[in-house]
């Protein structure tokens, strides 16, 4: 076949732009490119569900990490591992919900927490939230058939009850509030991060790992300047979609707190950055990608603290 009939039969030959110019976006930058993707017929399901592969991708291969299996002639010697997912009311939340039915139906032992009011699901948002609410459709029918734990903590005092279970978990996933956050942390919310970050630093003080896996970004830090709430998940990993966040280049503090930095494709065309991004921008991500940002940050968190060094018990527990 001639060059000139393959270009009429598979379209223009000409070469695509070169794309090298290093990009960084924002939280309203991801909100347009998110909504653009959904007007070329991309649905907010596909996303979500792509969004959580990801996270459950990731969590299974640090379980792995973090978890040997030891067994014995009569069978496994340990309890499996439990994996503790803390979601939010939104669309953070709704990403949390696709990850506990994925590793629960890959046979890991699962609890969730919905740390809010359930009839919230979705509230406020322009898209009306359908496929949060739908995915936490699905999660309540797994628990109801036992494949998983499901609770639900609508304020700090239910929440706190919750501490004895969920503090055994070997890996917390913060996916309580994402790139739509803005005002400060509200309660049950703030509850939820004292206690994430309390649940880990005991784990690691009584020599046990712990780790905690953060949802696009760790619950708050703010994915345009870095800023963060207080209290603030202290994570260990964070995995965010399509592109890195300004906010973790510009912010030290923000780098630290969100550990191992990872950016993961969720199928957005790249005419869905029409705009948005430079043409000369570099290609986003084609598999699940760590960024080594230029600058290294120093992290404490390598060794274990020692046992009864006066750590704060944190919220749920008498010291």
């Amino acid at each position: 076949m001639t060059d000139s009939a393959a270009s009429s039969a598979g379209g223009s030959t000409t070469e695509r732009p070169r794309r090298e110019v290093p990009v960084l976006i924002g939280a309203a930058e991801m909100a347009e490119i998110d909504a653009a993707a959904q007007r070329m017929g991309l649905s907010e399901d596909a996303l979500m569900e792509s969004a959580g592969a990801a996270v459950a991708e990731l969590a299974v291969v640090e379980l792995t990490r973090l978890t040997e299996p030891v067994a014995g002639p009569g069978g496994p010697l340990a309890e499996s591992a439990l994996i503790s997912v803390l979601c939010g009311p939104g669309n953070n939340g709704g990403d949390g919900f696709v990850v506990a039915r994925r590793l629960a139906a890959a046979g890991h032992r699962v609890l969730a927490v919905l740390v809010g009011d359930a009839s919230r699901i979705g509230v406020g948002r322009t898209d009306s939230g359908h496929s949060a609410a739908h995915n936490w459709t699905v999660l309540q029918s797994m628990a109801s058939a036992g494949s998983l734990e499901l609770f639900v903590a609508p304020t700090p005092e239910l929440l706190l009850k919750l501490r004895p279970r969920l503090s055994p978990a070997t890996l917390l996933i913060d996916a309580l509030l994402g790139s739509g956050a803005r005002a400060p942390l509200r309660e049950p919310i703030s509850t939820a991060v004292d206690l994430v970050n309390a649940i880990r630093t005991h784990a690691r003080a009584a020599g046990r790992g712990c780790v905690v896996l953060a949802v696009d970004t760790p619950t708050r830090v703010d994915l345009t300047n870095g800023g963060h709430s207080e209290p603030v998940v202290e994570a260990d990993l964070t995995v965010t979609f399509h592109r890195a966040k300004a906010g973790f280049a510009l912010d030290r503090d923000a780098r630290a707190l969100a550990g191992r930095y990872f950016v993961a494709p969720i199928g957005i065309p790249l005419e869905a950055e029409a705009g948005i991004v430079p043409p000369d921008g570099e290609w986003p991500p084609a598999r699940i990608t760590q960024v080594t940002w230029d600058e290294p940050v120093p992290r404490e968190a390598e060794g274990f603290a020692r046992p009864g060094g006066n750590v704060p018990a944190g919220p749920g527990i008498q010291d």
